[in-house]
């Protein structure tokens, strides 16, 4: 029997009879050994699990009966081998460690790897030695094999194909450990502002379970084998809070404007994250070995330090202490930038932590005006993983990251090289693919695909996407995210052009051109489009707008009575008609708006009642779609967009330039 280590596993490796496709699909050769698992005139096999499987090992074996039973509509049975003394007669299945497939060794395999094993009577799926999640994975990975695909959370988002039988290629792979070893999309679900319904939730979790992502996303569920849980929140607040020690202590709170603050504001609360707008003074003794304290105490007494990290994240972006020491910290040569002094202290913190707690580790996350690495601490400490958060200027979705000047990536390239330099234990990439900044269609696939890959060159060990998930115009997005870090080197087109056939039935070859001429536009963009599809509103000219309305039309006429993909449509329909009413949003500012200058900055925005007063209406009509289905990822009560209507109506993602300028073609 042959025994291969794979990146994924190979396109050939199941031979699926599959109802209404001829067998030239499949193309495989004529003396390869097969093994025919599930034919139409033979009982089934059963799944056997030891008789104290882990509780990862039964959900395992049950995914696996539903789906099978899905696929071919036969009824299969779960049983342990305690009352049988050999191997059952004829075929059967196998899941996690068991007697029955005693020939694998799964000793020296991780987590998150897994063994598939095809003989001539059996298949055997196993995982990892701890026998949690890689038995999980084993089996997702078996049943995408067979065409099982999990596009949307939603019952209603999976497909499942109708098959006859199934016939396997005989043979053993063995999954190697994945590149990215956390891999999360801030939940997986359906809203990041906690209104989505205990359904969803639980949709959520095990849609991310299925397309494996690790992080917080499946949650604590036992049955799900774990999870890898990297904190690089913005603490300082929590940790330290202004409520408890400023009266005693204000000397650890910043020096702001000539004084030591409770909040940045006479007026008091600025933000429900950090009440006080303002970071900690990091030179302060006191206040470096409290802060370790707190930490130490978080780690002590852990079993899972392997995979967990503690968060030294300042605040989010809001004044540093300006008093002597603090700046004595800093590069004189960049007064501006925070990395020098929150890398110190982060460093001073680090080392503490390693005394008390060996194994226990921090998470900074490069953020804001701390997002550089330091210029004058030439080492991090090995206990400290660096989360570099590629927001605004950091990320340019226009361009593959290593494309020619004029390319704002390069800038990020470089950023990444020197934190490698710094030797730092761990480097993940902090992304934000999904529409914080923009509801409509945001078509970044082949963007994340080139950035993924090139990741891999800069240590980076993980990637966590700060996902605002509007599943109806940016689902293909959503469901794509984690395939790719899951495996970089994913075949993109063939993945591609599965979930047009798929997810979009009797409308594939419309919505086809519908996403690729989306992704085209993206590329010839003249301005760039950055972190949570900023500027992407100036992509959607009016000639794109109805090139892309007439395909959503004709999608909709070949699916009409077809209720499964008229609701899969639907989102991409509402998304469509977003981009519509932002372009008549521009078109009016154009015609009848005054040339405004932006305060404090360059450049300019065009204002106009009639566009303010249509964008009133396009939130209507965002509010309007709310119901069963997640369409778009928006608040019920304000603030409703993050950024949508300062871009639209006050050109803030290109506040330096004039917006005058952007609108020739609207």
């Amino acid at each position: 029997m042959k025994t291969h280590r794979l990146k994924s596993l190979p396109a050939l490796l199941l031979v699926v009879s599959l109802a209404g496709f001829s067998s030239a699909e499949h193309c495989w050769s004529a003396e390869a050994e097969r093994m025919r698992l599930i034919v139409p005139d033979e009982r089934p096999p059963d799944i056997f699990i030891d008789a104290y499987a882990t509780p990862p090992e039964k959900f395992a074996a049950q995914e696996l009966r539903s789906y099978l039973e899905k696929l071919t509509g036969r009824a299969l049975s779960i049983r342990t081998d305690y009352w049988l003394k050999t191997a059952p007669a004829g075929k059967y299945i196998v899941v996690g460690q068991c007697r029955f497939a005693a020939d694998i060794d799964a000793s020296r395999l991780n987590t998150e790897q897994f063994v598939i094993d095809v003989a001539p009577e059996r298949v055997a799926i196993d995982g990892g030695r701890d026998r949690q999640r890689g038995v999980l994975y084993g089996v997702y990975e078996f049943l995408e094999r067979v065409g099982v695909h999990w596009y949307r959370p939603e019952p209603w988002g999976e497909y499942v194909p109708k098959l006859d039988s199934i016939e396997l290629l005989v043979g053993r792979q063995i999954a190697p450990e994945p590149d990215y070893s956390y891999r999360s999309g801030l939940g997986g679900g359906f809203t990041r502002h906690a209104e989505c319904t205990l359904d969803q939730s639980e949709w959520g979790s095990l849609w991310s379970l299925r397309n494996r992502l690790n992080g917080s996303d499946p949650g604590s569920d036992p049955r799900f084998g774990g999870q890898v849980s990297l904190r690089f929140d913005h603490i300082y607040y929590q940790l330290i809070p202004v409520e408890k020690y400023f009266d005693k202590h204000p000397d650890y709170f910043c020096l702001y404007n000539g004084q030591r603050r409770r909040t940045q504001s006479d007026s008091g609360a600025t933000r429900p994250d950090n009440p006080t707008g303002l970071q900690l003074c990091l030179s302060n003794r006191g206040l470096q070995e409290l802060f370790a304290q707190k930490i130490i105490a978080q780690a002590q007494g852990r079993s899972d330090l392997s995979t967990v990290s503690f968060s030294v994240t300042p605040n989010d972006a809001c004044p540093f202490c300006e008093c002597e020491e603090c700046k004595a910290m800093d590069d004189p040569r960049d007064a501006t930038s925070m990395s020098n002094r929150v890398c110190k202290f982060t460093n001073i913190i680090a080392r503490q932590l390693a005394k008390e707690v060996p194994g226990a580790r921090l998470s900074l996350n490069a953020y804001s005006t701390w997002t550089s690495p330091p210029t004058i601490v030439k080492r991090m400490e090995p206990n400290v993983l660096i989360h570099v958060a590629l927001i605004n200027g950091w990320a340019e979705y226009t361009k593959n990251f290593d494309a020619p000047e004029p390319n704002w990536n390069r800038a990020t390239m470089d950023s990444f090289r020197r934190w490698k330099e710094l030797d730092v234990s761990g480097i993940y990439a902090y992304e934000y693919y999904s529409g914080y900044g923009w509801k409509g269609p945001l078509p970044v696939v082949r963007t994340m695909a080139d950035r993924v890959r090139k990741y891999r060159q800069f240590n980076v060990r993980g990637i966590y996407n700060e996902t605002s998930p509007s599943w109806g115009p940016q689902g293909l997005e959503m469901y794509l995210f984690p395939k790719l870090i899951w495996n970089p080197d994913l075949d993109v087109e063939r993945e591609l052009n599965l979930y047009y056939r798929n997810f979009y039935g009797p409308a594939e070859k419309a919505m086809k051109a519908y996403h690729e001429a989306l992704m085209q536009a993206l590329e010839q963009s003249p301005q760039p489009v950055f972190s949570g599809g900023r500027g992407m509103h100036l992509v959607f000219k009016p000639k794109l707008v109805q090139e892309l309305g007439a395909l959503v039309d004709e999608a909709q006429r070949q699916v009409r009575g077809q209720g499964l993909f008229e609701r899969r449509l639907k989102g991409v329909a509402a998304g469509h008609e977003f981009a519509a009413r932002t372009c008549d949003i521009l078109r009016l500012k154009k015609r009848d708006g005054t040339i405004t200058p932006i305060a404090g900055k360059r450049g300019t925005f065009l204002y106009s009642p009639k566009a303010e007063a249509s964008f009133q209406d396009l939130l209507s009509f965002v509010h309007g779609t709310a119901g069963n289905d997640a369409i778009f990822d928006v608040q019920s009560q304000p603030p409703y967009f993050s950024y949508v209507d300062n871009d639209v109506l006050r050109n803030a993602a290109f506040e330096y330039l004039r917006e005058e300028d952007f609108l020739a073609d609207f």
